[in-house]
């Protein structure tokens, strides 16, 4: 271990023991995971009748994390969040006929519990998808309240004459039966429960208890969060959906504190806010269209955008952020199969703010493009039959690309994605300023070049993304320093284990080539040789970019005797000037890029400053 890398775990644990406690004291632990999205049925079959279980993950998990910091083969993934796993008619599970119970087609509730030992033992949390909105047209409940049970009737928002009122993307919302008619927003399998009555309430309450508590699970992943209360014309965000969650919420806390609820609020941020203080987190689906976005069009300016709203919508680095899902089709086939350009996008969400989420897959670039089940094929472990998925024919059939495209062969191929992957999430791991710091847009000579700075308690690291095709020589910017300390630096390019040094005085010029869609993800070490600089000048440069001229004005009449030097992001000194005066103009005759400005008063005392020429 390198001695940079034990000052940033030791920075990282004094950061959470010091400022990341909730209101029960607790450290949120799901910002310090990479987090996995698994489809049970499409993991791995492990009793040879083509459909994945619960045994087949508990015999992946060494896949997912062995639970040992010294081995180098697993992903290093620290939670899984499990698509349904409840009684369901269906194949995707999202129609729920029993909350209590397990899905048979993946085992039993015994071996489901030894999975969820097995992972704790490595480390690993487990979350399972919880579907509140609805349930199955199948289920008791809704049977029941078809019929016109007294008790059950009300479990479910019926009827005799309803609006023709369609849903939010044109679909409709009104099912007849039994000579009346439901509501159900998805479709007329899965009706929508009423939550204006109580006992719905009282139920779906009792259910989050049975498995936090009896089973043992460590949150849920909320589907279709904001859809519970409907009023008039009102189908989403209803303020009863999120007094809602809050009363849920403080719930879940108290049979078992720490617990994690992220949220499906599949909205704009500004919808999406409501949930602050509700729900931990909720998935940022803005901020993946906007990443994939600087990957297709090489212009990661929405992606910019959208980083700078999480600060004023969200609580900091409390969403969930991730490329693609079992909702949409796989970032593989957005990206017209480009295996670079993956690469790329997957180096943005796992080193921006958030608590990155991967769809099971993405690290051996499966395919999938919709409708839903050609996104949820079964995963590809080898090339061999099957995919190494079951020994019989699976329940749908494989992936096209899986002879190249699985788990043994990108395993053994440094240049892989999944080795990709695995170092992203491996530094994020070890990087507590990737994990939980703050962050900070970068403006470089290139546009296309996403480069921003992550911070924490003075240690920062640099993430440099080349979202297009074109290689570039030399990528020029300037860093500060969050510790406001100064002197020479070391950076350490984590991405290549190469090192560099450059003197500074707070701020750092860096001067690096990128090759197509590269990262570069650079460590500032602890300054070395430090030097005083900490003058507040009075001193006013405009304009700043600047292409003619530039003018200083010595504000205040500053009596000191002041030295400007004017040095290139190389370190070139190209401009001496021993003695600024109280107007100053100075003509510009240089190269478009980022320059340093240093003034030095009479009594050493020294400031910087960056000179952007356009």
């Amino acid at each position: 271990m390198t001695t940079l890398t034990r000052k940033k775990q030791l920075a990282s644990l004094l950061f959470l023991l010091a400022f990341s406690f909730n209101s029960f004291g607790q450290i949120n632990w799901w910002n310090q995971k990479t987090a996995y999205e698994i489809f049970v049925r499409s993991f791995y079959d492990s009793n040879a009748d083509g459909i994945g279980d619960f045994n087949g993950l508990t015999q992946k998990l060494d896949y997912l994390n062995d639970g040992n910091a010294n081995t180098n083969n697993d992903l290093g993934i620290g939670l899984i969040w499990l698509m349904p796993i409840n009684a369901t008619p269906s194949d995707h599970g999202y129609d729920v006929t029993n909350y209590y119970a397990v899905n048979p087609k993946y085992g039993s509730m015994i071996e489901f519990k030894s999975m969820l030992t097995q992972a704790h033992n490595k480390g690993i949390k487990v979350v399972m998808d919880l579907v509140l909105n609805h349930t199955s047209d199948q289920h008791p409940w809704f049977v029941k309240s078809a019929a016109n049970d007294p008790f059950y009737r009300n479990f479910y928002r019926w009827e005799t004459a309803p609006s023709s009122q369609t849903g939010p993307w044109g679909q409709q919302l009104w099912y007849s039966k039994n000579g009346s008619n439901y509501y159900g927003l998805f479709w007329s399998g899965m009706p929508d429960l009423n939550y204006n009555y109580q006992p719905v309430k009282d139920s779906v309450f009792a259910i989050a208890k049975y498995w936090l508590q009896e089973v043992g699970v460590d949150g849920f992943r909320l589907d279709a969060a904001m859809y519970l209360f409907e009023e008039g014309t009102t189908l989403k965000n209803h303020p009863k959906t999120i007094a809602f969650w809050k009363e849920f919420n403080d719930s879940c806390e108290a049979w078992k504190p720490n617990s994690l609820l992220v949220g499906e609020v599949w909205d704009a941020p500004a919808s999406i806010k409501l949930y602050t203080g509700k729900l931990d987190m909720c998935f940022e689906f803005n901020l993946a269209d906007a990443n994939i976005n600087a990957i297709s069009s090489g212009n990661p300016y929405n992606s910019r955008v959208t980083l700078n709203n999480t600060k004023t919508n969200y609580q900091d680095n409390q969403f969930a952020t991730f490329l693609t899902n079992h909702d949409q089709n796989r970032v593989f086939d957005v990206f017209n199969t480009n295996i670079e350009m993956n690469k790329a996008a997957a180096s943005l969400y796992l080193t921006q703010p958030g608590v990155p989420f991967l769809y099971y897959g993405e690290e051996v670039a499966m395919r999938g493009s919709k409708p839903d089940q050609y996104i949820r094929r079964p995963m590809q472990w080898s090339n061999a039959g099957n995919a190494g998925f079951s020994s019989v024919n699976p329940w749908i059939s494989i992936n096209s690309n899986y002879a190249n495209y699985n788990v043994s062969v990108m395993q053994s191929d440094p240049n892989s994605i999944w080795n990709h992957y695995q170092k992203l999430i491996r530094i994020r791991n070890q990087q507590g300023a990737i994990q939980m710091g703050a962050y900070q847009n970068l403006i470089s000579t290139h546009n296309e070049v996403h480069t921003y700075q992550r911070s924490l308690n003075g240690h920062d690291i640099i993430v440099m993304v080349n979202t297009s095709n074109t290689k570039i020589d030399s990528v020029q910017f300037v860093m500060t320093r969050s510790d406001g300390s100064s002197g020479n630096c070391k950076f350490v390019d984590l991405m290549n284990d190469t090192s560099f040094f450059i003197m500074g005085n707070g701020m750092y010029p860096i001067n690096l080539p990128l090759k197509p869609y590269q990262t570069r993800i650079i460590a500032v070490d602890y300054p070395i040789g430090l030097q005083h600089n900490n003058w507040q000048n009075k001193l006013l440069v405009f304009p700043n970019p600047a292409n003619i001229e530039i003018n200083i004005v010595k504000q205040f009449l500053d009596q000191h005797q002041i030295q400007l030097q004017l040095f290139s992001l190389s370190g070139e000194l190209l401009l001496v000037k021993e003695k600024i005066e109280e107007f100053n103009t100075y003509p510009i005759s240089l190269p478009k890029g980022i320059y340093l400005l240093k003034f030095t008063n009479e009594l050493g005392e020294c400031s910087t400053q960056k000179l952007l020429i356009n």
